[in-house]
């Protein structure tokens, strides 16, 4: 059985070259049992070997934080990793192009429904 108490948890972050963070330190602390769960979540899915490129994951990343409104400091670490790993500026940048097309259509389109709400009503 592992120990999934609050330290030992961010022990295992740390000795993965993860870096701790201050969520992390909290969580360790108030709800271990959850942040282990979490953890492993994040074992599973984004850190998982095999499968995408460590380009394509960090590129992924770069867009998803982009969308979720992350702080420029993350997303251009991402986009740092993404190059380092051997994507090519022009897919980088393609993918983020991708990820604001999305969010205007869905923005265009929210305002565009309301206005045939509106007119129905």
């Amino acid at each position: 059985m592992k120990d999934s108490t609050g330290s030992s948890i961010l022990q295992r972050i740390e000795a993965a070259g993860r870096k701790v963070l201050p969520m992390h330190k909290l969580l360790a602390e108030s709800d271990p049992k959850t942040f282990d769960s979490f953890d492993g979540f994040l074992t599973h899915s984004i850190y998982r070997k095999g499968g995408l490129s460590d380009g394509h994951k960090e590129m992924l990343l770069a867009c998803i934080c982009v969308g979720a409104g992350s702080a420029p400091p993350v997303i251009a670490n991402h986009c740092r990793k993404a190059l380092a790993a051997g994507l090519s500026r022009d897919d980088l940048i393609q993918a983020l192009e991708i990820t604001a097309a999305v969010a205007a259509t869905r923005t265009l389109a929210s305002g565009i429904n309301a206005v045939i709400a509106a007119e129905e009503s």
